[in-house]
C-alpha cells in the first residue's frame, strides 16, 4: 500500500494536469477508437466495463465545505410531468446537431430523464468542446454516436463510484484511478471528485435544461479541458481490454513520460502499468484534516487503510476488543468485535456501551446465517426468476447477481419473522426494536461491504447489532 497525501503535495506544488494540445488529443481518440466496441445500450456498456453499477439513486453530501459523499434519494426527483416534457424536448433538440435521436442513450430504461440521466446529460454538457474535438477525430465510420455516449457514460459511472459512503474502486476502476492519479496528479483528482459531486447534486435538483447546462458547464470550467480530455482518454484506453495488454496501450499515450515522471514525484515508485495490473483498489484516506488516497496492491491493504486513517479503533472497555470497519463522516462507526460481531456505534457510544453478554443477538445470527445456508435460486419466485434471467440475457451478470442477493436477503427475513414471530419488527427503520427498554436494537442484512456501509448511513443515530450474512 501507498500512502498519497493530498495536502503536502499540494504544499510543495508539484503535480499538476498533464496537458496534451487538441492535435496529441485527437490523435490519440483516433488510435484507440479503432480499437473499441459498443455492444449493448451505452449504459450497459459502461456498466460492463465497470462491472458495477449504483444500487440507489444517490444525492451529494457536503462535508465541511467538500462534497465527499452521496446519500440515497428517491429515483425521480423533482420533476413535474410539464417540465419533463419540456427538458426531453431541449435534450432532444441538443442533440440534433450531435448525430439526431437520443444521442446520449439517456431513454434506453424509460421515456424520461432518470436521475442518472440527468447527472450523464449534464456530464456530457461538462465535457463541451472535447466531445466535439473526440467526434470530429472519430469520423463517420467509426460510430461516434455510440462510441461518445458509452464513454460518457462510462466516466460518469466511475466518477460516482468515488461517491458512495466509503469513497473506493476496485477492479478495472481501481486501475483508472491509478492513472488519473498519474495524469491529473492527486490534488487535480480531488477537484475532479468534489466537482462532480457538487454538479450531481445541482443536476437532481435541476428542473431545466439550462439549470443543467449550467451545472455541467461549471464543473467543465472547474476541471478545465485538460482533465476533460485526460478522464475521457483513461476511459477509452481500458474500455474492452484485460488488464494484461494495458501496458502496451498506455505506452502510446501523448505524453506518457510526463505521466510516469508524475507518478513517481507524487512517491509511487515502479512502473504505473504494472501498478495498473496489480492495484486491488483505491481509496480515500480521511483523518481530521487530513485527506489523501491510498493505492492498495495487497489484499491485505485494506487492514493497514483501516490502521492508518481510523485509528485501529481497539478496544477493551465492556471485555471487547475489535476493530473500526467504518468510520462515518457523521461520527457514527461500525466495530467489527474479536468475537466476529458487527455493530453500528452512533456518535457518542463506544465499546463500552456494547453488551457483554447478548444471546437474543446470538440467536438471530445463528439462524440467519443457517436460513442464507439452505437458500437456493430454487426458492425465486417466477417474476424474480425472469427479471434475473432477462439480465443474463442481455450479458449483464453483475445485475443479475444483485438481484440474486436482493430475492435471497428478502428470503433470508421473511423466514427469519416466521422463527421469531414474538419481536417488534418494524417495515421502516431498524429492523428489530431491542425488547424490554433495551439500548440497542437488530438490522437484518446481506453481509457486503457497500450494503454495511448503506445501513450505517441511513441510520446514523442508532445503536444496533448487524445481523448479516
Amino acid at each position: 500500500m501507498v500512502v498519497v497525501d493530498a495536502d503536502l503535495l499540494e504544499g510543495r506544488g508539484n503535480t499538476r494536469v498533464v496537458a496534451l494540445t487538441q492535435a496529441e488529443y485527437q490523435h490519440a481518440v483516433r488510435q484507440l477508437g479503432h480499437r473499441f466496441q459498443v455492444t449493448g445500450t451505452p449504459q450497459e456498456a459502461a456498466q460492463r466495463l465497470l462491472q458495477a453499477m449504483p444500487e440507489e439513486e444517490l444525492l451529494a453530501e457536503v462535508y465541511r465545505d467538500r462534497a465527499l459523499t452521496l446519500v440515497p434519494l428517491n429515483d425521480r426527483g423533482p420533476l413535474v410531468p410539464e417540465a419533463e416534457a419540456a427538458l426531453k424536448e431541449k435534450y432532444l433538440r441538443w442533440c440534433e446537431s450531435r448525430g439526431g435521436g437520443d444521442c446520449q442513450g439517456l431513454f434506453t430504461d424509460g421515456p424520461y430523464l432518470r436521475t442518472d440521466d440527468r447527472r450523464t446529460l449534464a456530464l456530457a454538457l461538462a465535457f463541451g468542446t472535447v466531445l466535439d474535438e473526440t467526434r470530429m477525430a472519430l469520423g463517420r465510420e467509426l460510430s461516434p454516436q455510440a462510441i461518445l455516449s458509452s464513454l460518457v457514460w462510462a466516466a460518469g459511472l466511475y466518477l460516482a463510484l468515488w461517491l458512495v459512503p466509503e469513497p473506493s474502486t476496485k477492479g478495472l476502476a481501481a486501475s483508472l484511478s491509478v492513472l488519473l492519479v498519474a495524469w491529473l496528479g492527486v490534488d487535480a483528482v480531488w477537484g475532479l471528485l468534489d466537482g462532480w459531486a457538487s454538479m450531481a447534486h445541482r443536476a437532481h435538483e435541476a428542473t431545466t435544461f439550462a439549470e443543467l447546462r449550467e451545472a455541467g458547464e461549471e464543473f467543465g470550467r472547474r476541471i478545465g479541458t485538460d482533465a476533460a480530455r485526460a478522464l475521457v482518454l483513461a476511459v477509452a484506453t481500458l474500455t474492452g481490454r484485460t488488464l494484461g495488454d494495458v501496458a502496451t496501450h498506455l505506452r502510446s499515450l501523448p505524453r506518457f513520460n510526463q505521466v510516469q515522471a508524475q507518478w513517481t514525484a507524487q512517491g509511487l515508485e515502479g512502473s504505473m502499468a504494472v501498478a495498473m495490473e496489480e492495484v486491488v483498489a483505491v481509496e480515500v484516506v480521511v483523518e481530521e484534516e487530513r485527506r489523501a488516497l491510498a493505492v492498495l496492491t495487497s489484499t491485505l491493504a485494506p487492514v493497514a487503510v483501516n490502521v492508518l486513517a481510523r485509528g485501529g479503533g481497539a478496544g477493551t472497555a465492556g471485555g471487547h476488543s475489535g476493530t473500526v470497519a467504518i468510520q462515518h463522516r457523521g461520527g457514527n462507526k461500525q466495530v467489527v468485535l474479536g468475537n466476529g460481531q458487527r455493530w453500528h456505534l452512533p456518535r457518542g457510544k463506544s465499546y463500552r456501551d456494547i453488551p457483554a453478554e447478548d444471546r437474543l443477538g446470538d440467536e438471530l445470527q445463528a439462524a440467519a446465517k443457517d436460513l442464507a445456508a439452505k437458500w437456493s435460486p430454487g426458492e425465486l419466485s417466477e417474476p424474480e426468476r425472469a427479471a434475473i434471467n432477462k439480465m443474463r440475457a442481455r450479458g449483464l451478470e453483475y445485475r443479475a447477481n444483485l438481484l440474486e442477493r436482493q430475492a435471497r436477503g428478502r428470503w433470508v427475513e421473511v423466514r427469519l419473522k416466521r422463527l421469531f414471530p414474538k419481536l417488534s419488527w418494524n417495515e421502516r427503520g431498524v429492523d428489530i426494536t431491542g425488547p424490554s427498554g433495551q439500548i440497542f436494537h437488530y438490522e437484518i442484512l446481506s453481509g457486503t461491504e457497500s450494503n454495511f456501509a448503506l445501513h450505517g448511513r441511513r441510520m446514523p443515530s442508532t445503536f444496533f447489532r448487524m445481523i448479516f450474512f
